[in-house]
């Protein structure tokens, strides 16, 4: 039978309620004791404790998959409500007694992150020396955010998510390069040329060419014939630069190779797709203070350095 608290009812202890958020969060038991360092066994027990409690299941069990029950989202909210505010005075305190401003978890992709951010974090974390910043850099970057896993991310990909907000940065440009070399080579001045030309692609099914494809008028729309699969932006860089096929690339990754002259842009005025960085946060972490100076800092980077 379910317990109704009153005012005068215990109120459950914070600490078994961690193992059940890591729980919700990551979607499974050992996925939290993981995260937590202690054992699957000690996040069980914590869970079947707040269970015995509160006289209601938490989630619902189907072979390996976790769901919450109303009762786990009503919890779940509530947790992270009290757990970001506790980050979020714990911040303040060290704040105050000048022992630091906070810990970061800033995500990016690859490219921008090896590129772009590295370029301009430094002159961050010497501003605000207090703050200590971790970073991943991987094409998956949505799913850690919302496992906590991550605090902000900078991505090109579009997410329009429940709980997440959504802070445009700059524009992402595109060109079509091709090495001086291999431009000697080359007869035809119009993109039928591409039909026969070796492509240089992130995979062999020619995807990421999909978006610039789908923007030409359908008359004039190539078939890619010669794709070679290299699966790195970087990779595609050099190898275009080697002169061993035409790559579509983000302009700001390629600006010393084409001031260089080792790169060549075909077709400028061509009107390629763009897409947008944005920069993602949860909502309720977004008014947090080293969440503020992140996103303040990072929104001033100019476009200039995207090629705009």
């Amino acid at each position: 039978m379910k317990k109704n608290l009153t005012s005068n009812s215990p109120v459950f202890d914070i600490p078994p309620l961690r193992p059940f958020f890591a729980v919700a969060q990551t979607g499974g038991f050992s996925s939290a004791a993981e995260r937590l360092c202690i054992s699957q066994s000690a996040v069980s027990h914590s869970v079947r404790k707040i269970e015995t409690f509160m006289g209601t299941l938490l989630f619902i069990r189907r072979g390996k998959s976790l769901k919450l029950t109303e009762a786990g989202k009503q919890l779940y909210q509530a947790c992270e409500n009290s757990f970001y505010s506790l980050e979020d005075a714990t911040d303040s305190i060290k704040m105050l007694q000048e022992k630091g401003k906070g810990y970061l978890r800033l995500g990016s992709n690859v490219e921008f992150g090896c590129t772009i951010l590295m370029k301009h974090i430094k002159p961050f974390m010497e501003k605000n020396p207090g703050m200590e910043i971790d970073f991943l850099m991987s094409h998956d970057l949505i799913n850690p955010l919302i496992r906590d896993e991550l605090d902000v991310i900078i991505d090109c990909n579009e997410h329009r998510i429940k709980g997440i907000s959504r802070t445009p940065l700059f524009r992402e440009k595109y060109v079509l390069v091709i090495s001086p070399e291999l431009l000697l080579s080359v007869e035809s001045k119009t993109l039928s040329f591409l039909e026969s030309a070796p492509i240089l692609s992130l995979d062999k099914d020619g995807k990421w060419w999909e978006h610039f494809l789908s923007s030409l008028p359908h008359e004039s729309r190539p078939t890619l014939s010669q794709i070679i699969a290299v699966n790195h932006v970087r990779g595609m860089i050099t190898a275009a630069v080697e002169g061993i096929g035409i790559a579509l690339l983000p302009k700001y990754s390629i600006m010393k190779e084409l001031n260089d002259g080792l790169l060549k842009e075909i077709f400028p005025k061509l009107a390629l797709p763009e897409d947008c960085f944005c920069l993602y946060q949860k909502e309720k972490k977004s008014a947090n203070r080293k969440h503020r100076l992140l996103t303040d800092y990072l929104s001033k980077i100019k476009p200039s350095e995207f090629g705009d």
